[in-house]
């Protein structure tokens, strides 16, 4: 049976590159799409222009900066919100996709690295603590959560959504 670990790195790994088939295949003009903000309709404070594209960079540069901060953090460590703006502006200027999957490769060897003791060091985050392992499942999380708001915009621009799921290869942990 495989460990909590390994089992984290097939289901990240799928989503990762779910979400990148996802927006790869949306067309440029969806990128950039909004729909109306309204008090109905709004993606928080965090997010200046939300868009598909800004969500995309916003979970590149988030996991990107929470990986490594799992990684240097000693125990029971309080880690930082994970914002670069002159990263998320660098990766906006580029091929941000491209360069995505070679920063989702550099984070699965990170997380590959960590041991079981390193696994269940604590880190406190927004004024919860968690395990590192705890933590990698809650990045997880905040990731389906941003799929969730990249399927509302597709929807409500009549756009075809993302089909949950259909992860490649099919063979989950």
């Amino acid at each position: 049976m495989k460990s909590e670990r390994e089992r984290f790195l097939v289901f990240y790994d799928r989503l990762v590159n779910f979400t990148h088939g996802c927006v790869h295949r949306l067309p440029q003009e969806m990128l950039h799409w909004q729909p109306s903000q309204t008090a109905a309709v709004s993606f928080g404070e965090r997010l200046e222009d939300v868009t598909i594209e800004a969500l995309y960079i916003h979970l590149v540069v988030g996991e990107h900066l929470w990986i490594r901060n799992l990684r240097d953090c000693s125990d029971d460590e309080v880690i930082p919100l994970p914002l670069d703006k002159a990263m998320t502006a660098d990766l906006a200027k580029s091929d941000y996709l491209a360069a995505s999957l070679s920063m989702h490769a550099d984070n699965l060897a990170i997380i590959e690295s960590f041991d079981e003791d390193h696994m269940t060091k604590t880190v406190w985050f927004s004024d919860r603590k968690w395990t590192v392992q705890g933590f990698l499942w809650a990045i997880y999380g905040h990731r389906n959560y941003h799929i969730g708001n990249i399927d509302t915009y597709c929807r409500l621009a009549g756009a075809p959504a993302p089909d949950y799921f259909q992860f490649d290869p099919i063979e989950m942990a």
